[in-house]
């Protein structure tokens, strides 16, 4: 396994809508080891979430988990989920306030709203197909890796710049 070079926020290929993973290709070597790549560049940049625009690859295609995270100290373990061609439906209106970091806008978190509680469906890596609900937390992972994959930026989704901070500002001011 490989650690991947995560590509940041001003790189065009952020803001390009992922292709679907064709189903044949799943079981192949080289996306095999892909996904063993993206999950150990993940643990490695202790992220609870990557998807493969953040490595530079546009295929619909990302990974995410949560357990004793440096990042995400006070948030609730998920284990690891290989998601290909998800699909997310919101299972309620509620929204919950989510202070969100990105891998691909390193040392900076902001504020936004994300659905409480969502289905999410897809391949795992086995290519079988599958459903599960998902809350709180994980639903908001989730949520932002599904982003990615369409192009779409934690800042997009931002009612106000006003919460955009460094990482040591939001330790400081912010993370109470």
């Amino acid at each position: 396994m490989a650690v991947l070079e995560v590509i940041k926020m001003g790189n065009p290929l952020l803001r390009k809508v992922s292709e679907a993973v064709d189903i044949d290709e799943i079981k192949s070597d080289d996306f095999q080891g892909f996904v063993d790549d993206l999950i150990a560049t993940m643990r490695n940049k202790s992220g609870v979430g990557i998807a493969a625009p953040q490595v530079g690859v546009l295929k619909r295609v990302f990974t995410m988990e949560a357990k004793k995270n440096e990042r995400y100290p006070d948030k609730k373990s998920f284990p690891l989920s290989v998601v290909i061609n998800p699909k997310i439906e919101t299972l309620s209106d509620e929204m919950v306030d989510s202070w969100e970091g990105c891998l691909s806008i390193p040392g900076i978190r902001g504020r936004l709203k994300r659905y409480k509680t969502v289905k999410l469906s897809g391949y795992d890596i086995k290519g079988n197909r599958f459903e599960k609900v998902l809350d709180d937390f994980s639903a908001i992972v989730a949520q932002h890796e599904l982003d990615h994959l369409n192009g779409v930026l934690l800042i997009d989704r931002m009612p106000s710049m006003e919460t955009l901070s460094f990482q040591e500002e939001y330790d400081t001011y912010w993370n109470v």
